[in-house]
C-alpha cells in the first residue's frame, strides 16, 4: 500500500461544521498527520484571501489551492505558485449570456470580490467568507473585464434557474470554460483546465508527490476531480449522492468531525 504523503482537504461542507467552525477534533487530526510529516493543505473553490484566514490551523509555509485549482499559493500571501485566468474573449459573452437569465455574478480579480449592480446575494457571501466586496454597473464591468485579467466568475441563483442555463448554454461554452456547481445555487465558470484535480496534480509536481500517495476529502461536485485523482479519495456523508455513489470511503459529516474521523482511519 503506497504511504500517504498529502492530505488535501475542501472547506466548506468539509472542514468546517455548520457553524463556520474548525472543530477541536479536526484541528488536533490535522496537527497529528504533521507531526507525522505529513503535508495537510486546502483545496477550496473560495477566493485566496478569504482562504487565507485559515493559516492558523495549518504549517504556515505550505502551499494552498484556491479557486478550484486556479491559483497555488503558500499561506500569509507568500510565493504564488501558479496562476490560471479565464479566456478574456470569453469572459464579456459569458456575462451577457448570465444577463439573460437575470443571475447575479461575482467577479474574482486580483484576489478582490466584485458583483454585477443589483446583485442579490454578495452582501451575505462576502460576510461569509469574510472579505469586502464592490458592485458595478455593467459599464463599469465592461471596462474592468477588458483591462484585467479574470481568474473565475460565480453565477448565483436558485439551483432550478442554473439548472436551466447550464441545459441551454453549457454546449456554448464547454470547450474552453469549466463549467460546475460546487453547491446547489452556485455555478463556477472558469478556464477549461482548471479544477481541483488540476491544482493538485501540479502541486503534487512541485512537492514531488504522487497522486497515489495523496488523500483528499470533499463534499460537492467541484470536489470531483480531485477525488478522482488521489490513491485515498473520501467523501464526507453530507456530500452529493453522485459522489457517495462512487465507491469511496465515506467518513462522518461535517458535524461529525469528518475529516478527523477520515485523518484517524488512514493515518
Amino acid at each position: 500500500m503506497n504511504k500517504i504523503k498529502l492530505i488535501a482537504l475542501d472547506i466548506d461542507g468539509t472542514l468546517l461544521n455548520s457553524k463556520g467552525e474548525v472543530s477541536k477534533k479536526n484541528q488536533e487530526a490535522i496537527a497529528y498527520a504533521e507531526r507525522k510529516g505529513i503535508y495537510v493543505i486546502l483545496a477550496t473553490g473560495r477566493m485566496y484571501r478569504s482562504a487565507n484566514h485559515f493559516a492558523q490551523y495549518f504549517n504556515s509555509d505550505m502551499p494552498i489551492i484556491t479557486y478550484n485549482g486556479g491559483m497555488i499559493r503558500e499561506f500569509n500571501y507568500g510565493a504564488k505558485l501558479f496562476e490560471q485566468n479565464m479566456p478574456l474573449k470569453l469572459v464579456r459573452p459569458v456575462y451577457e449570456t448570465t444577463k439573460k437569465y437575470d443571475l447575479s455574478v461575482n467577479f474574482y480579480i486580483n484576489d478582490n470580490l466584485y458583483g454585477n449592480e443589483g446583485h442579490k446575494y454578495i452582501k451575505e457571501y462576502a460576510e461569509h467568507i469574510k472579505v469586502p466586496y464592490q458592485t458595478l454597473k455593467d459599464e463599469e464591468i465592461f471596462r474592468l473585464i477588458e483591462n484585467e485579467n479574470i481568474i473565475k466568475m460565480v453565477a448565483v441563483e436558485d439551483a432550478e434557474i442554473l439548472d436551466d442555463f447550464l441545459a441551454k448554454e453549457y454546449d456554448n461554452f464547454k470547450d474552453e470554460l469549466y463549467l460546475v456547481k460546487s453547491l446547489p445555487f452556485f455555478l463556477e465558470i472558469a478556464h477549461k483546465g482548471i479544477n481541483k484535480g488540476t491544482g493538485l496534480e501540479a502541486l503534487g509536481d512541485i512537492l514531488g508527490i504522487r497522486p497515489e500517495e495523496m488523500l483528499a476529502v470533499g463534499d460537492n461536485l467541484n470536489d470531483e476531480e480531485m477525488l478522482e485523482l488521489v490513491g485515498f479519495p473520501i467523501i464526507m456523508a453530507n456530500g452529493h449522492d453522485d459522489l457517495k455513489e462512487r465507491g469511496y470511503f465515506i467518513t462522518g459529516t461535517n458535524d461529525e468531525d469528518g475529516v478527523a474521523r477520515a485523518i484517524g482511519q488512514f493515518i
